[in-house]
């Protein structure tokens, strides 16, 4: 009896170990493919864009294909060649050039072309949809 009961744990456990490890893996590769991108999620890791988006906040992002898709006052991705990726605003558009901003920065970005962007923040009545404090563990991850 004793050995039956100990076999139905162990089952149980690998079963939610099972379920736990295909959220984790799941998940993010379910949100690739529905948002369009190998980086559906984004983690704030610096204050540039206050009050929108706070540090540690964790944001969906929507994959985009062509600079039509880009509007300005949309909340863009792109890959920073001095800092990895940079989620700004985007100020200004122009033939195959985007202009990006932090909304708490001072200073434009340096322009970027349009393909190098990767997505853009998905929005809710105009808010991107964020996710407060879940991006601090990928921020402490990352910190070197």
């Amino acid at each position: 009896m004793e050995k039956r009961k100990f076999f139905k744990k162990v089952i149980g456990w690998i079963i939610y170990i099972g379920i736990l490890a295909g959220l984790v893996i799941g998940t993010p590769k379910g949100m690739a493919y529905f948002l369009d991108t190998p980086y559906p999620m984004a983690s704030i890791t610096s204050g540039s864009m206050w009050p929108v988006l706070k540090r540690g906040d964790m944001v969906f992002v929507k994959g985009v294909k062509t600079k039509e898709d880009i509007d300005v006052g949309d909340i863009v991705v792109y890959k920073n060649v001095h800092y990895g990726f940079t989620i700004h605003r985007v100020i200004n558009i122009s033939n195959d050039k985007v202009i990006t901003k932090g909304d708490a920065n001072n200073t434009q970005d340096a322009p970027i072309n349009a393909g190098e962007i990767i997505g853009k923040a998905v929005t809710f009545k105009n808010k991107p949809i964020r996710i407060p404090y879940l991006g601090i563990v990928s921020i402490l991850l990352i910190k070197k």
